[in-house]
């Protein structure tokens, strides 16, 4: 069998992707109340997704597609 390549959907795609995002943020942020540090790498890795994503919308807009 082959290895089934995940595609990458735009975090703008819907509210869902949207919402589902800016949990993994939240979680990858941490908490002090339950004393869960946080996750720098991970933290990058979201926020760069949101400025590609963006950019691509704004692109998308612009060219009007």
């Amino acid at each position: 069998m082959g290895k089934k390549t995940k595609v990458k959907q735009n975090i703008f795609h819907s509210p869902q992707t949207l919402k589902k995002w800016s949990l993994e943020l939240s979680d990858a942020c941490g908490s002090i109340i339950v004393q869960k540090p946080h996750n720098a790498p991970l933290i990058d890795k979201l926020v760069e997704q949101f400025v590609d994503d963006y950019n691509i919308n704004v692109e998308q807009a612009q060219n009007g597609d």
